[in-house]
């Protein structure tokens, strides 16, 4: 889905906080600002597991009441006062940015937890921003934010749940104002029992699971919003910003970009510029899971958009590993929709992988209509007009990918940097990206959008 695409076109052209904080609660509202981030599976390896581990309720937070004054606090432009809340106690009133850092081996990889602060903005009109953040070692680099936004000018409890990932030995809370001061009166993080990563299958319709595999992680796309608490809308890379790749024409936005209505999550492209000098005219959607796993069987169900000059998405891409590496290759292209109109057409659908360098991949089984020299299934049928399934199955020693249930190809791979070594586990993607070499090598129909990828769902397995 990255680079390999552009090779193919350049060959064709109070809950928790109330024992925290019971004395004194005073004035707040009980509301919860629920920024709930997940990840249900145990990571040590960075293999999906079912979830199961005692809780240890120890306190993570130091001074979280701030009876030590600022003793594990990090503050710029913050200063000590009394507490509105708590008697004879102190808060942090904070006119910029305060931090705290954990110990490398506070937070267990697969582990829950719940971050809890209450607090307020000195002003309405002001936003405060809570962040649990995940660094790696590499510039220091975040790749993981989970967030709260504080709006309130009454105390509220502001909550934020999410799973560790791989990789913890860097990580911290942080607290950032912006056109108000922020009075937080405390803070508390303890891990708690797993978050479930799976939810309620209302039917199979379209779905191809192989024998011995157990539900591991989906989302049906029920409700009315992009569940937050499951996916990202950026790239991992540039501290999770990252919002293009290759030489497309889109950038990933939150403009009304990711529709959720009647079961099915569309992911919408439409042209807002027609003057950028660089071709960047169009805006469009993307996930990332938050959930990460090596293997397995992960499969979704599909209608492709119609456009000359689409390219929508259903990839694997490798997240950071256990010791804090993010690399590229590997990479599974589960499918890569083009339609250029001239030799990628509505009715083929591109699957491949992409390899350490130096290494190639055997095909050692492909069906008839699956074109080896481009890595093309052509299907008797368009995808842009029906329902269609596409899923792989996924061992350290193969590929295989399905379209409704039949098997268009298998070819050896394993999943390494290219150095050689085994790269850290997989996060799930799907994109609509619009244009560039590939996919406009011969235009894009602009009257064809607004247009979308639409998702009845995504179902990842792993292996009994």
């Amino acid at each position: 889905m990255q680079h390999f695409r552009a090779a193919r076109s350049a060959v064709l052209g109070c809950a928790m906080l109330g024992s925290l904080l019971a004395a004194g609660c005073g004035g707040g509202s009980n509301a919860v600002n629920d920024a709930a981030i997940s990840n249900a599976s145990a990571q040590t390896d960075g293999v999906a597991r079912a979830a199961a581990y005692t809780v240890d309720t120890t306190e993570l937070i130091q001074n979280g009441l701030f009876k030590d004054g600022l003793n594990g606090w990090k503050v710029e432009d913050a200063a000590l006062v009394p507490s509105e809340l708590r008697s004879n106690s102190q808060a942090l009133n904070i006119g910029w940015k305060t931090t705290q850092t954990f110990a490398p081996t506070a937070l267990i990889a697969g582990r829950s937890y719940t971050l809890f602060v209450r607090a307020r903005n000195d002003r309405a009109g002001g936003t405060t921003t809570l962040s649990m953040r995940f660094k790696r070692p590499q510039y220091s680099e975040v790749f993981r934010t989970y967030s709260a936004t504080i709006t309130a000018s009454t105390y509220q409890d502001y909550r934020i749940e999410f799973t560790a990932p791989a990789y913890t030995a860097m990580a911290d809370m942080v607290i950032t104002t912006n056109g108000a001061r922020a009075i937080v009166d405390g803070v508390s993080m303890k891990m708690r029992s797993a978050i479930p990563m799976t939810e309620p299958i209302a039917n199979s319709i379209g779905s191809y699971v192989p024998a011995g595999y157990t539900l591991a992680f989906n989302d049906e796309f029920n409700g009315n919003t992009l569940n937050r608490n499951k996916w990202f809308t950026r790239y991992i890379y540039a501290g999770g910003t990252q919002d293009k790749l290759n030489d497309e024409k889109q950038r990933y936005r939150d403009n009304g970009n990711h529709v959720v209505a009647n079961g099915v999550l569309s992911l919408v492209a439409n042209k807002v510029s027609s003057t950028d000098p660089d071709g960047i005219n169009y805006e469009s959607g993307m996930i990332r899971s938050d959930w990460t796993s090596r293997y397995g069987y992960y499969e979704a169900r599909v209608k492709m958009p119609g456009g000359v000059g689409v390219w929508p998405a259903f990839w694997l891409n490798s997240d950071v590993g256990t010791d804090g590496r993010l690399g590229w290759p590997p990479e599974i292209d589960i499918f890569e929709f083009v339609n250029n109109g001239v030799e990628d057409k509505l009715n083929m659908l591109h699957s491949n992988v992409v390899n350490q360098t130096g290494t190639a991949s055997a095909l050692t089984y492909t069906d008839a209509a699956f074109n080896t020299s481009w890595s093309d299934y052509v299907a008797p049928f368009n995808f842009n007009e029906g329902w269609h399934t596409v899923g792989a199955q996924w061992d350290p020693t193969s590929v295989t990918v399905y379209v409704d249930g039949l098997k268009i190809y298998t070819r050896s791979y394993q999943w390494n940097y290219n150095d050689g070594t085994l790269a850290g586990p997989a996060h799930i993607l799907l994109n609509f990206a619009v244009g560039g070499s590939w996919a406009g090598r011969h235009g894009i129909d602009d009257a064809a959008f607004p247009q979308a990828l639409q998702i009845d769902w995504v179902r990842a397995y792993t292996k009994n």
